[in-house]
């Protein structure tokens, strides 16, 4: 289903929903839904690490500590798609989750573009302002995907979700568009940082239906936004402090579709080896059936000199963005469908 359906489809729920562009109808539970994705700043985070940040430098300024990343990822394509539309980056200062949509109207050419795009993000230096710098990246892959649609009307109607973390010194810049999430374990506590834009979380806000009809509801995959190269791309972003200790789960809703939250916390609590975590998540979602594609990013804060585990310094593309999706570009203009991959 795509983008433009939402406008046919939000009329028979009475009220505007919003497109991607548009500016949201507030709905009595709005303010809630904002709170959930800033809610991160209002944990106080783990005593350690409050300690070793408070500690980071001394009298003279001379740093004690440096907070880096640990980071693994994986890319299913599931058992019911011919191909994966799912795109995703991990870098040292960078993660990034993109969903494709559209199928037949090259969703994978839209994730992985998107990621490329941003990917550069990860080798530059992006000043004070971590949320602008994410905020502008996040707008050139929206022009990019409007150059790609210009140059070929025909896949007209693409998309892609995105949920990106720009990192650097303790902060986080989170960036979010779409039904890809974004968790956050910190101390024990287990919550999601991002809130979807879909037809059935806005019903939900507006107490039009029941959190538990969501899985079930006949248009629970319909995206209110995203980015598609025709409307001005409206993220969520917010300002994250984080702690040595936190651990962070991106992923695609074909993993948190078919994994409830507990699941999920069960597994990122008891499993420590990254590339283990990753590899049971992906097996857990394909066990559910695997209707959609899978991939997430797993990605633990460290001390880059005190932890026992060194830092992840290599970056990786998984998914469409590793698999040369632009390029299926001119092979989908003749009618021939790209290949199925699984990471």
């Amino acid at each position: 289903m795509t983008l433009r359906q939402a406008r046919d489809r939000e009329q028979e729920t009475g009220g505007h929903l919003g497109l991607p562009g548009e500016p949201a109808s507030p709905g009595p539970q709005s303010a809630a839904s904002q709170a959930r994705l800033y809610r991160p700043r209002l944990l106080s985070g783990s005593s350690a690490g409050r300690a070793a940040v408070e500690q980071g430098t001394d009298r003279s300024g001379t740093a004690q500590i440096t907070p880096a990343l640990r980071y693994a990822v994986r890319s299913d394509v599931g058992l019911l798609r011919e191909g994966n539309e799912d795109s995703a980056y991990a870098g040292p200062h960078l993660l990034a989750v993109a969903d494709g949509v559209g199928g037949h109207a090259a969703g994978e050419v839209a994730s992985a573009a998107t990621i490329k795009t941003i990917a550069p993000l990860d080798a530059e230096d992006p000043g004070p302002d971590l949320v602008g710098a994410l905020a502008g990246a996040v707008a050139t892959a929206n022009l990019r995907l409007q150059e790609l649609i210009n140059s070929d009307p025909a896949i007209d109607g693409m998309g892609t979700t995105l949920t990106a973390l720009l990192w650097s010194e303790g902060y986080g810049a989170l960036c979010h568009i779409g039904d890809s999430r974004a968790y956050l374990l910190r101390d024990g506590q287990f919550i999601q940082i991002t809130h979807d834009h879909t037809l059935v979380q806005s019903l939900v806000d507006k107490g039009m239906i029941a959190e538990g009809d969501m899985a079930t509801h006949p248009y629970r995959s319909l995206l209110l936004r995203a980015l598609d190269g025709g409307t001005i791309a409206k993220p969520d972003l917010a300002l994250l402090e984080t702690y040595p200790g936190d651990r962070y789960l991106l992923c695609s809703d074909g993993l948190s579709g078919v994994i409830s939250d507990q699941t999920l916390y069960q597994v990122l609590a008891s499993v420590r080896d990254l590339d283990e975590a990753t590899l049971r998540l992906v097996e857990l979602a394909i066990g559910s059936g695997g209707p959609d594609n899978i991939t997430c990013i797993v990605a633990d804060v460290v001390d880059a000199h005190g932890s026992q585990v060194p830092p992840t310094w290599q970056p990786v593309f998984v998914g469409a963005a590793a698999s040369g999706a632009q390029a299926d570009l001119s092979r989908r203009q003749g009618g021939v469908p790209p290949p199925a991959s699984r990471l």
